[in-house]
């Protein structure tokens, strides 16, 4: 299953896949993403989480030996995998492919990878994953306020003295590149705290 951007929220709270391939180049529409599933399996009762990152010395084993030790009364765990290059890998690729098959109502898997070139689309363990589960893109070109940036930037500024907030202005000039929103941001909001502060009657 493909989820459409901007629909994941909504996809979650009617159900949780037993598993979820996140890919994009903007990191913080990926962490977004990521958070936001976590979330749900924590609501759901994923209490535990095992994180691998892969390298060119990645052992695989230890991705297969993070479903060893579960037992009947084993908490419910995320398998969370990171793929920087977004490749496994033949080996790789055969051991995502045997974890997704022990998904289920105690084992969430979560890969997140960069955006993948149409090999890696068309691979056995991308389409493994699309189908057990669910496959969300954060598209690097996506304008700003696809993220929670919007959310801010769009909602009423209580202390906006102009036609537009402080934050809008950010979110339209960093041109989604979220990661230098941030601080703007945050200077924004404090500024305009500071001015509301300065004029409350003493």
């Amino acid at each position: 299953m493909k989820i459409q951007a901007n629909q994941l929220n909504s996809q979650l709270q009617k159900s949780l896949a037993p598993c979820y391939l996140v890919t994009g180049d903007e990191h913080l529409l990926v962490s977004e993403a990521l958070d936001a599933i976590r979330d749900a399996a924590r609501q759901q009762g994923f209490t535990s989480r095992d994180l691998h990152v892969t390298s060119a010395s990645f052992d695989w084993v230890q991705l297969s030996n993070s479903t060893a030790n579960l037992s009947l009364f084993a908490e419910k765990r995320i398998v969370e995998l990171r793929l920087p290059t977004g490749k496994p890998g033949r080996t790789g690729g055969q051991a995502i492919v045997e974890l997704i098959e022990q998904t289920g109502p105690d084992l969430l898997l979560l890969v997140s990878a960069p955006k993948l070139d149409r090999n890696s689309q068309s691979s056995k363990w991308a389409k493994a994953l699309e189908s057990a589960g669910a496959q969300y893109s954060a598209l690097a070109d996506q304008p700003a306020r696809a993220s929670g940036l919007d959310r801010r930037a769009n909602a009423p500024c209580r202390f906006a003295t102009g036609p537009r907030c402080a934050v809008s202005i950010i979110a339209d000039r960093v041109e989604g590149n979220l990661l230098a929103a941030g601080p703007g941001n945050r200077k924004a909001q404090i500024a305009a705290w500071a001015k509301a502060k300065s004029a409350l009657p003493t």
